[in-house]
């Protein structure tokens, strides 16, 4: 394995956060305790405070085409200073510049987590998270320039996502050949939490017993993480979102979704939705 990081990628609404919860009760001792607003992966490469100082640049003055080498450097660096495995959560499509620069760079990276969700519940999900119309949540994960933290105004204390289009993020990050991938399906994931964090585990190199992965799934449950939400809050919650451990369902879609509008993201996304058995029986 080349270097440290390990990338828990995906598009948003994909299972990233639980993951996260997983992986850091699998990190910690058994009975220690940390807070819900200290998850393993955190923000620091998307933190734009963090590139600025270490690259000795002012971002908010460049463009996310300007900044991909620099970002490629935090990244570097950041493989330089830390322990493996370290964990670090992007929502970018995997990326490489007009000089061929990775975004995510071999050298610093031991592996890559890439989890993915049913796009006919992404899009339920992610239209609550938004807080924006469903439809246009539907033309959004259609749209190949969707970004997230957009700089009009230069304000945001965080750098701009690329997310692209929900299939070609799919395929950017499971068909590079240049960091290993573990592909975790969410749907996979909800039904067998133990055996998915037991693959994740693997890939990233950690030597964990099933006993340690059983009690991480079970302190990880949706369930306990809505209490440490009501109970402590949760710093990546939007400000005007009620909560953002909802019920992590699979399926919701067959009872939210218009025809038209299961229709519309099929015709957007046939290709990887077939790949990844996410067609529904009646369509495929």
């Amino acid at each position: 394995m080349a270097g440290s990081l390990v990338w828990l990628a995906s598009y948003p609404k994909s299972g990233n956060t639980w993951l996260r919860a997983m992986l850091t009760h699998l990190l910690h001792a058994p009975g220690e305790t940390f807070s819900v607003n200290a998850l393993a992966g955190g923000i620091i490469g998307g933190d734009r405070h963090a590139l600025d100082d270490a690259c000795a640049i002012s971002s908010a003055e460049m463009t996310p085409t300007e900044l991909l080498p620099y970002r490629a450097m935090l990244h570097l660096q950041m493989a330089a200073e830390v322990t493996a495995p370290f964990f670090v959560k992007t929502h970018d499509r995997y990326a490489l510049g007009t000089d061929g620069t990775a975004l995510f760079p071999a050298d610093a990276s031991r592996a890559a987590i890439y989890i993915v969700r049913n796009p006919l519940d992404v899009a339920l999900s992610f239209a609550h998270h938004s807080q924006q119309d469903l439809d246009a949540t539907i033309a959004r994960m259609a749209d190949p320039r969707a970004t997230l933290n957009v700089w009009p105004d230069r304000i945001s204390d965080f750098l701009p996502v690329h997310l692209g289009r929900w299939s070609d993020h799919v395929a950017g990050w499971t068909q590079q050949r240049a960091i290993p991938v573990c592909i975790i399906r969410y749907e996979d994931m909800l039904a067998d939490p133990a055996a998915a964090l037991g693959r994740v585990a693997d890939a990233a190199g950690i030597d964990a017993t099933p006993e340690a992965v059983a009690a991480a799934v079970a302190a990880s449950s949706l369930e306990k993480l809505q209490l440490r939400e009501a109970a402590e809050g949760f710093s990546e919650k939007p400000a005007n979102m009620p909560a953002f451990f909802r019920s992590g369902r699979a399926g919701e879609w067959t009872s939210a979704l218009s025809s038209a509008q299961v229709a519309r993201i099929v015709a957007d996304h046939r290709g990887q939705m077939a790949t990844l058995d996410y067609l529904p029986p009646s369509i495929a």
